[in-house]
């Protein structure tokens, strides 16, 4: 039985924010507009998982071997800030 995910951090996507910076498909078609991101680990997993999430509730993820590649990957593809996540006290700064 696998561990649900822990959702370490959220941000929803505003207007400050640019649209993807790279080509999101699922089952190859082209996403909605995004509106949230979220990053995620697994306890039996090694890695965090940037979630990005539909305005239509679907969603694509990518993983990272490290909390700061993901949040590095946030702010090169959507120009999200550190600051901006929602996050435990401690994290991400």
């Amino acid at each position: 039985m696998a561990v649900p995910a822990k959702v370490v951090g959220t941000v929803e996507l505003q207007t400050q924010h640019w649209p993807s910076r790279t080509r999101h498909t699922i089952n190859g078609v082209p996403c909605a507009p995004f509106t949230r991101l979220e990053i995620a680990t697994y306890a039996e997993q090694v890695g965090f998982y940037l979630l990005h999430i539909c305005s239509d509730g679907q969603g694509t993820d990518a993983w990272h071997e490290t909390l700061d590649d993901a949040l590095d990957q946030a702010e090169f593809e959507f120009g999200v800030k550190r600051r901006e996540w929602d996050m435990p006290i401690g994290q991400g700064e």
